[in-house]
């Protein structure tokens, strides 16, 4: 018991909610909250039902470069359809200028009842700029008042562009308004851009946080940024001793996620509207989504072109086969299974397949009894197929020896 209550105290330490306190002589004077003003000119306290809340506002000029991109261009993607990419259907064609990004910091990553929201970030385009506000916990006495500003402030906007908001942003933050009795937030639209990225980007790229994408799309790269792991314990630190110098980098911090997120919008809405994705990558992961959505004519077209590229082209072909199966275009289908099957690599599920059609389309047993035996040689070696794939051995082995029971009563009938 001793050592898991000194593990607990020990992770406490590193993230900053506990920390040895200096000596008394030592102890710094902590300014009362009316006092904590970081950004002169750019700051106010707004009066509401529940008390007064602060706030920051900055506005970006729309020609503001953002790494290799501008915000206008960005966000010039009115009447673009990202349902397929955020798969959800139910999303109509997206209109930049009635939704509202949003990204918040917290006292911790876990989520629950006892996490805190003390920094709300929003971005929005106005009147030819891009407007960029941010609401901050100055003490927990005005988080009422904060929740209330922001969610009077959000009703009239459409929807959420967030990064992973879904999951972690809004519900944390409809669980504090629940909590302060504030109005909820609930909007009608809520793109997740995590969402988007995992769609289209996982063939791509091994990662897709959203720093690794700011860099290796965007062409953005922070520099003295803090690690999201630190936040919680620079706000710790704020409350017991009222130092601000940390928040200077927090707040710079959601700065350059709602700008991140913006930028990434319009990467988002170019490659789901591109005919011809620069990369085979994107092709590929097109395909599959209109293959999903049940267009397999874009889907057909997305796989060939996923196939040009030489990473893909076994996993694009494969899908293109059976596109062409689907659709009882058996021809077609047999080429493209025989090409793969009898690459020196060799595809057991190509093999399979092929073993499938001459058996049950054919009634070619002797040739299916072939190409079942040549997906077993192919196993050989490998590892990670599932139990539940057609490609197991031990599913290869039963098929094989139903084949040798046809095989042999169609012997016993000929004679």
């Amino acid at each position: 018991m001793k050592g898991k209550v000194r593990s607990r105290l020990e992770r406490l330490r590193r993230s900053g909610e506990l920390a040895p306190a200096p000596p008394a002589a030592e102890r710094p004077k902590k300014a009362p909250i009316e006092e904590t003003f970081l950004f002169p000119g750019e700051e106010s306290l707004e009066q509401t039902a529940a008390g007064r809340c602060y706030l920051r506002e900055l506005t970006f000029p729309l020609d503001r470069r953002h790494g290799a991109f501008t915000l206008a261009e960005s966000l010039d993607c009115r009447g673009s359809d990202l349902s397929l990419p955020a798969r959800d259907r139910s999303l109509p064609p997206i209109d930049p200028g009635r939704y509202l990004f949003l990204d918040i910091e917290t006292t911790g990553l876990s989520g629950g009842t006892g996490t805190w929201v003390f920094l709300i970030g929003l971005g929005w385009r106005e009147s030819g700029v891009f407007r960029l506000r941010q609401y901050f916990l100055r003490h927990p006495a005005e988080e009422g008042a904060m929740l209330h500003h922001f969610a009077s402030f959000a009703a009239p906007f459409r929807g959420l562009v967030t990064f992973n908001g879904k999951v972690f942003d809004l519900p944390l933050i409809q669980t504090r308004q629940t909590l302060r009795r504030a109005p909820q937030t609930a909007p009608r639209e809520h793109l997740d851009l995590l969402v988007c990225a995992r769609s289209l980007w996982k063939e791509r790229f091994p990662s897709r946080r959203l720093g690794f994408l700011e860099e290796a799309l965007l062409g953005f790269r922070r520099r003295g940024d803090i690690p999201g792991e630190e936040i919680p314990a620079v706000y710790f630190d704020y409350l017991r001793r009222g130092g601000t110098g940390g928040l200077l980098k927090v707040f710079e911090h959601n700065v350059f996620d709602i700008l991140s997120m913006a930028v990434l919008l319009g990467r988002v809405a170019s490659v789901t509207a591109s005919e011809k994705p620069s990369h085979p990558a994107e092709c590929y992961s097109l395909g599959r989504l209109h293959h999903k959505a049940g267009d397999v004519e874009k889907a057909a077209r997305y796989y060939r072109q996923a196939a040009a590229g030489k990473n893909l082209e076994q996993a694009a072909l494969s899908q293109l086969a059976l596109l062409h199966k689907k659709r009882g275009e058996w021809t077609e289908a047999v080429t493209l299974w025989q090409k793969l099957a009898r690459r020196k690599s060799g595809s057991p599920e190509a093999s399979v397949e092929l073993a499938k059609y001459y058996e049950h389309q054919v009634r070619d047993f002797l040739t299916a009894l072939h190409w079942s035996n040549r997906a077993l040689s192919q196993t050989l070696g490998r590892r990670g197929i599932p139990p539940s794939s057609p490609a197991h051995p031990a599913a290869l082995q039963h098929r094989i020896n139903r084949l040798n029971a046809k095989i042999k009563r169609q012997e016993t009938t000929k004679k």
